[in-house]
């Protein structure tokens, strides 16, 4: 537990600024940046901290570091350059169509491994990554929903990233001499 806890608490975040954006659409505009902001960008230090603490480079972990730089951008970008409601939104959608594809990759990346392939996982990640990228293209096409969606697609991603520390756990016991 103690080796995963930033990988948990990751997660963890994500899933709090999802659960903050379904809740945020009475609120003032400028207290969603600064929340959503300073919460992104905590979320990418924590990922940082995940994906350096480990010995071993593990494609996970290199997916972690991606993932921490781009929630590191979108994070200081909100606090820097969103101005409006609508800047936000389209600074979310960027973000999550980046998602999108970067599941699309670590799937072909872990084919291109030459290591044993679990292919539920990559059915499901590839998946996640398909459900976010059409629910980012169904949100924004929603005009009073858009807080909320991203809230669930945020939702989505933190417990993907739960969900997938026993599976990391399992992988590395296999790999154990």
């Amino acid at each position: 537990m103690k080796k995963y806890f930033p990988i948990y608490l990751y997660g963890a975040i994500i899933i709090i600024e999802g659960i903050f954006l379904l809740f945020a659409k009475n609120n003032e505009f400028n207290f969603i940046k600064l929340s959503s902001g300073i919460i992104l960008t905590i979320s990418a230090i924590v990922a940082f901290i995940a994906a350096f603490s480990q010995k071993r480079k593990q494609v996970q972990f290199a997916y972690h570091e991606m993932h921490a730089l781009a929630m590191l951008v979108y994070g200081i970008s909100i606090l820097l350059f969103c101005s409006t409601i609508e800047s936000f939104i389209s600074f979310t959608a960027f973000l999550f169509i980046f998602y999108m594809f970067s599941e699309i990759i670590l799937c072909s990346w872990l084919f291109n491994l030459g290591q044993k392939v679990v292919y539920t996982i990559i059915i499901i990640r590839v998946l996640l990554g398909l459900v976010v990228g059409i629910g980012t293209i169904v949100i924004m096409s929603l005009p009073s929903f858009k807080l909320e969606g991203f809230g669930i697609l945020f939702i989505l991603v933190g417990l993907n990233i739960l969900f997938y520390v026993p599976v990391m756990k399992v992988k590395e016991l296999d790999e154990m001499p």
